[in-house]
């Protein structure tokens, strides 16, 4: 994919861009400033128990929403599609997202504010549906015409999710059961699936387009990843509302998504910078185990292992966790890297700056790990997201020009 001809800052996605990385450096100084508050496993923590968990999904919406504006910027500095539907598409998403964001941030005070996350959800809806209406055209035109409707479909599962706190709370219980029961487990990670797997196909497209892979392989990857953010949401969200025997059919879209990942991952082995590689690795080593964590999540096939606990048990919510945190940091090193894809005279501060976001994320995920068996200190929590948070900073900084956006 390469940059349109226009320079146009809204048309182009650098709006988007813009709004997506500071999100998302916000977002990774909440987790600095939080994550020793957030997982608290004391007695003393749980009366604010219900408070943490409103706060950790509030602060998963801020991530959420900048990993789709950057994937929005990397779709409008294609040329894909024309001018005018790029710029409406750029101000629909970054208001939806602005909405969005505010109707749960503001909520966690004032719950009247759910409206707003409401109108941010059809307002992104809107946005990515004018794309996938208008038709997108080039090389990649089959593929992206895949993506943008499972990203409306996550933004409708959005929209039902921000209404279920306005319905009559029995009904809600009676057809979707509690906040932990296995339908609205399985609703959450619809609406994630939906968003991420649709940024990691896109993402997948760009390091093939400079891969040197055979054709025959790069197309595999993306037809899997494709067909994995497909069917997982789907899958997801048809034995939420429908009948739980259709979570059976989720090994075909997670072995699929696996695939496509793997493939990933040996292609930037091959054309990828540190950034790139490292992204791909924690995105394989997290899709790999959370197949293997998917045998039980939902309640079977397979009972839970005995050391995990239930649902709500530390090791498994810090397992989940850390499962997450791979998904997130891995996406997140993949687009540093190309933003920093040649970065000239500042190469060197660049080099420091990954190291630092990759010691970043080795000391999230140990503390996470190590914090199942031992119990640290609560400010070892704040140490891997204040890494992450400087490496991705002065990789931001490190590029001499800004960088192309295209994918």
């Amino acid at each position: 994919m390469t940059q349109p001809n226009d320079d146009g800052f809204v048309s182009s996605g650098h709006l988007n861009r813009l709004v997506g990385w500071t999100t998302l450096l916000i977002g990774l100084a909440l987790s600095a400033a939080l994550d020793p508050w957030l997982l608290d496993a004391t007695p003393a923590a749980d009366s604010d128990n219900g408070v943490r968990l409103a706060v950790r999904h509030a602060h998963g919406v801020v991530i959420a929403m900048a990993f789709l504006q950057l994937a929005m910027a990397h779709l409008l500095a294609t040329p894909a599609f024309h001018r005018r539907e790029r710029q409406i598409a750029a101000f629909l998403t970054t208001i939806g997202a602005g909405s969005y964001i505010a109707g749960y941030v503001v909520a966690l005070g004032w719950p009247a504010a759910q409206w707003l996350v409401l109108v941010g959800s059809l307002v992104n809806f809107s946005g990515f549906a004018l794309l996938w209406r208008t038709g997108p055209s080039g090389v990649y035109a089959p593929q992206i015409k895949m993506i943008l409707p499972v990203a409306c479909f996550g933004m409708l599962l959005d929209f039902v999710a921000g209404l279920l706190p306005v319905l009559p709370a029995p009904w809600v219980l009676d057809y979707l059961g509690s906040d932990d029961g296995v339908r609205l487990r399985m609703l959450r990670l619809a609406r994630v699936a939906a968003i991420a797997l649709s940024v990691l196909t896109l993402l997948f497209y760009g390091i093939a387009r400079h891969g040197t892979a055979d054709r025959a392989r790069m197309r595999l990857g993306g037809t899997s990843l494709a067909l994995g953010a497909v069917g997982m949401p789907l899958i997801l969200a048809a034995a939420c509302f429908t009948t739980l025997q259709v979570k059976y059919l989720l090994p075909l879209p997670a072995t699929a998504v696996v695939t496509g990942v793997i493939i990933g991952l040996v292609i930037a082995l091959k054309a990828g910078g540190m950034l790139e590689r490292w992204g791909w690795f924690l995105i394989a080593a997290s899709t790999s185990v959370g197949m293997l964590i998917g045998l039980y999540a939902f309640e079977g096939p397979f009972p839970t292992p005995g050391f995990m606990g239930d649902y709500n048990a530390l090791p498994r919510r810090l397992t989940r966790l850390a499962h997450s945190y791979c998904i997130v940091l891995g996406m997140l090193s993949i687009f540093l890297s190309r933003e920093t894809r040649g970065a000239g005279e500042r190469k060197n501060l660049a080099k420091i700056a990954a190291s630092v976001f990759i010691a970043g994320c080795v000391v999230s995920l140990a503390v996470l790990l190590l914090h199942t068996v031992i119990s640290p200190l609560p400010t070892a929590f704040s140490v891997g997201p204040l890494l992450v948070l400087i490496g991705a900073a002065g990789c931001l900084a490190g590029r001499a020009s800004p960088a192309k956006l295209a994918n």
